[in-house]
């Protein structure tokens, strides 16, 4: 929980197993500090996941999206260059980075 939150209070009636449940949670697993952190984590992470899924969603839309494929095509063909340069000097540098073995060379001297 946010400590500078600014705080709203409710009244939250739940099904007395699923509050036992959550209460039992909290006192033996210590699954949060309180009853009261325990409901805004759950309360927290769902509307993550209702965020994430809203995400998800707007990506598949995109994946449908004619236009939109076409502008990303064109757009990943106007980088095609610097992007194959850039993969170019990383390869270099970590090709340059690498330890050499003594004694691998070839042209050994007798």
């Amino acid at each position: 929980m946010k400590l500078n939150a600014e705080l709203q209070t409710t009244t939250v009636r739940l099904p007395r197993v699923l509050y036992e449940e959550a209460r039992t949670a909290v006192r033996q697993a210590g699954a949060a500090a309180s009853m009261n952190d325990f409901l805004v984590e759950a309360v927290e992470e769902k509307l993550r996941q209702i965020r994430e899924q809203e995400i998800d969603e707007a990506f598949a839309e995109m994946g449908q999206d004619k236009q939109y494929q076409a502008e990303a095509l064109a757009l990943t063909r106007s980088f095609e260059s610097s992007d194959w340069e850039a993969y170019q000097i990383a390869n270099a540098t970590a090709n340059n980075d690498r330890p050499r073995k003594k004694g691998s060379s070839k042209s050994t001297t007798r």
